[in-house]
């Protein structure tokens, strides 16, 4: 069985992926290794009502996959990382499309215009 985590997020593609391209980088420990931190990509049929269920206006949404099961003690940790290079006002991370994982704290986010 396969874990997935989906983002979903208030800003554009553009600046999602200036976010994820951010954390590749900062964080290869993780990204690179046992999570694949996915591309931005527009949503799908019903990205936008899904998100709007998880209390945001999504523009986009990408993918937290776990390759390394064995490693599974970092994906809370990196989902908390992800809300804090975002800021929690403009992602959501679920647990596939299912289940909002909330964020441990608020966090503005990094300004990374």
């Amino acid at each position: 069985m396969s874990i997935n985590y989906h983002g979903h997020s208030a800003l554009n593609i553009e600046r999602t992926q200036r976010c994820i391209d951010y954390m590749r980088d900062a964080r290869p420990d993780w990204f690179s290794g046992p999570l694949e931190l996915g591309c931005a990509r527009p949503l799908g049929r019903f990205g936008a009502e899904i998100a709007r269920d998880f209390g945001i206006e999504a523009q986009c949404l990408f993918t937290l996959h776990v390759r390394d099961k064995g490693q599974i003690a970092v994906v809370h940790p990196a989902l908390d990382y992800i809300y804090q290079v975002f800021g929690t006002e403009f992602v959501v991370m679920s647990w596939e499309m299912d289940q909002p994982r909330p964020p441990v704290q608020a966090s503005p986010g990094l300004k990374l215009d």
